[in-house]
């Protein structure tokens, strides 16, 4: 069979070229669905399958992502949305390093507006560092943390929200708790 112009033309191609440029129009059709009005809303997620430990999917999507490729470090700007299980972190910019073996996540910083929220629990930082091994999350600069439920809330220097444990660990504590509403009726 005779080499066709495609072939000629991209067989000087590098072979991580490719899955880039797919993540990135992946990224942009994800992007169109998101683009209204979504900085602003957290929404519930269903429980998604495979969502123990160092499994579970990592969903990203943004206005602009770069990737350099000495680093192997992505580069998300501009109405960050990530998903991990029910996890939900919505930031301004978004660092993605992978491990040494290039096999999967490392770790994850999030910068400017940092809004998470997981099951019963929301927060907002300036910076938050998630560390995929130990599934922790870091916040810095005014953090501050909350239970959705009974809307009790954290503040400190630095909060660490255990994602798998009911554990969050606090430096410089300060807690409000709330009255818990009870019903006035009478049996």
């Amino acid at each position: 069979m005779l080499p066709s112009n495609y072939d000629k033309r991209y067989k000087r191609t590098p072979g991580w070229l490719m899955p880039v440029v797919l993540v990135m129009a992946l990224i942009w059709l994800g992007e169109r669905g998101y683009s209204q009005g979504l900085q602003g809303t957290i929404e519930k997620l269903p429980t998604q399958k495979g969502c123990a430990g160092n499994l579970a999917t990592l969903d990203v999507s943004s206005a602009r992502m770069t990737f350099d490729s000495k680093t192997r470090t992505f580069t998300f700007e501009e109405k960050v949305r990530i998903v991990r299980c029910t996890m939900v972190i919505l930031c301004d910019r978004l660092q993605v390093i992978n491990d040494a073996s290039d096999k999967g996540v490392e770790r994850i910083i999030a910068t400017g507006n940092v809004r998470f929220e997981q099951e019963n629990r929301a927060g907002t930082a300036d910076r938050a560092n998630y560390f995929e091994s130990e599934q922790k999350l870091v916040l810095t600069g005014n953090p501050r943390v909350w239970d959705t439920q009974e809307h009790n809330e954290l503040t400190g220097e630095e909060i660490v929200v255990m994602l798998q444990e009911e554990k969050v660990f606090v430096k410089q504590a300060h807690v409000l708790f709330y009255r818990r509403k009870t019903s006035l009726k009478t049996p």
